[in-house]
């Protein structure tokens, strides 16, 4: 029997693992102090909420672990197939386009938000924006501790090491995937503002995904990678976001000229 692997059925279940049933969305955000502030509130709760972990929260991030430790065995051939499978058409997006969904092309997203938010005074495309731009950075930097201290081989490492190459600390910058963990951490809180929108989670998710697999094909990263960035950035996105598993009630900042602090959003 051939065992057939499709990494997007992973990322889909990442997602589902990650993602939660209320979310309350946020159009109150501005860009003052209080923004700011909220960058390092956001950080506290974000390093802290293991504590905070329910059974059900530590047997998703089980299922998790065990599911990237287990695919880790198609690592090798999965990258092997993707390397077999290569044509013009994909090197040319995957060039052009995918593999810009680090800094360049997320910031044309936030940037895109932004100015037509301050142009059509559209307050919840302005709070998607400072919201997507927030998750991008600390998601960004708290993916650089597992990917300096794991010292793991990219694919394409010319001494030809395989996907259980870890040669510890700032030793190897593969896992996980940055990229990855960035598409992720804008598309999240795009998904959790246009959630009434149903092609809008649709396609920030599929955008996401596909730069995901971009780096598999490119061959800089393996699958395992590519999952585990997947869920750092979900994870951070739904945070700032102030999603809130299964809960009706939602803490979401608020601020104007005159007030400053937050509203208690009840969900039924």
């Amino acid at each position: 029997m051939k065992l057939t692997i499709k990494p997007v059925s992973l990322l889909i279940l990442t997602l589902t693992l990650f993602s939660n049933l209320v979310v309350a969305q946020i159009d109150t955000l501005r860009l003052n102090k209080y923004y700011f502030k909220k960058y390092w509130t956001d950080t506290k709760l974000i390093v802290t909420s293991p504590a905070r972990w329910q059974q059900r929260d530590w047997a998703k991030f089980g299922i998790l672990v065990s599911g990237t430790a287990a695919l880790s065995l198609a690592d090798q051939t999965v990258a092997d197939f993707s390397q077999s499978h290569k044509t013009e058409t994909l090197d040319f997006v995957s060039t052009h386009f995918l593999e810009h969904f680090d800094v360049q092309n997320n910031m044309i997203v936030i940037s895109g938000f932004f100015a037509y938010g301050v142009l059509a005074k559209d307050k919840k495309s302005v709070s998607t924006a400072l919201l997507t731009f927030e998750s991008f950075a600390l998601a960004s930097l708290i993916t650089r501790i597992p990917k300096n201290l794991a010292g793991r081989e990219r694919p394409d490492n010319w001494q030809g090491y395989g996907p259980y190459t870890f040669k510890g600390p700032f030793h190897g910058v593969s896992f996980p995937s940055g990229h990855t963990t960035a598409s992720f951490a804008v598309a999240s809180v795009i998904a959790n503002q246009y959630r009434d929108h149903k092609w809008v989670p649709i396609t920030a998710y599929s955008v996401a995904t596909l730069a995901g697999l971009s780096r598999i094909y490119d061959n800089k990263h393996w699958l395992t990678d590519v999952v585990a960035g997947a869920a750092i950035g979900t994870l951070v996105g739904n945070l700032v976001s102030h999603r809130k598993a299964n809960s009706q009630l939602t803490v979401v900042p608020y601020g104007n000229s005159n007030f400053q602090g937050i509203k208690l959003a009840y969900v039924w």
